[in-house]
């Protein structure tokens, strides 16, 4: 993860300057292990790639499709105490709430949620990867204390919806910003570490397509 807390524009204005002045048609990739997009030097995330001769500009609405979730490898053995049925709902929240999230950040920003794949609709596929929190197994009676409550890879994919061609994908790594500071973990405290790391991804992602369609002159940035 690189630091980004105080420089929140700098991906923007990267990310902008790279897709607003391209062509507005997709370009599908040549080979299944190559997608063809390419590194957009500079980015506050840990991994930015854009397709070359693409633009956002022209997308007015989104389909955000469900979220998929991994742990880290191992996770689940390591936390024995915490049984199948609570392991399914702790993951299918987790999920749940970042895609409430991106809805919301995205509406806020006035974009429509599309229900059909039209031109002007970019497809987004959200990820977690590598998911990894101390103590959720532990109910409200009790928690236990730790110096790292967690961390989680983010992922998501931009797809141009009616081709389905990939537009965008980028991966960035969140932690525990108090991770060398003792603290109590339970279930309540990974939901709250866990929104707090939605909220401000989810902003990002909004803010990139947001600033992009300005540099082209396609909208009025909100707020």
């Amino acid at each position: 993860m690189r630091s980004r807390r105080n420089i929140p524009g700098a991906l923007l204005l990267v990310i902008a300057a790279t897709l607003a002045g391209c062509a507005q048609t997709p370009q599908r990739p040549d080979v299944a292990n190559d997608d063809g997009l390419v590194p957009v030097p500079g980015a506050m995330l840990d991994e930015l790639f854009v397709a070359p001769n693409v633009s956002l500009a022209h997308y007015k609405r989104v389909i955000v499709d469900p979220v998929e979730i991994n742990f880290k490898d191992g996770w689940r053995k390591q936390h024995p105490d915490m049984s199948n049925h609570d392991f399914e709902v702790f993951r299918s929240r987790l999920a749940a709430m970042l895609h409430k999230t991106l809805v919301k950040e995205f509406a806020r920003g006035g974009y429509v949620l599309a229900e059909s794949p039209d031109q002007d609709v970019l497809r987004v596929k959200p990820g977690i990867v590598d998911a990894d929190f101390a103590a959720p197994e532990v109910g409200d009676a009790k928690s236990t204390v730790v110096m790292d409550e967690g961390r989680m890879t983010l992922s998501l994919q931009g797809y141009d919806a009616p081709s389905g061609a990939l537009v965008a994908r980028a991966r960035d790594e969140e932690r525990d910003p108090k991770e060398r500071q003792a603290k109590r973990a339970d279930r309540i405290s990974a939901y709250v570490l866990a929104q707090r790391i939605f909220d401000e991804w989810a902003a990002e992602v909004r803010s990139a397509l947001d600033v992009a369609q300005v540099k082209a002159g396609a909208r009025t940035p909100r707020q």
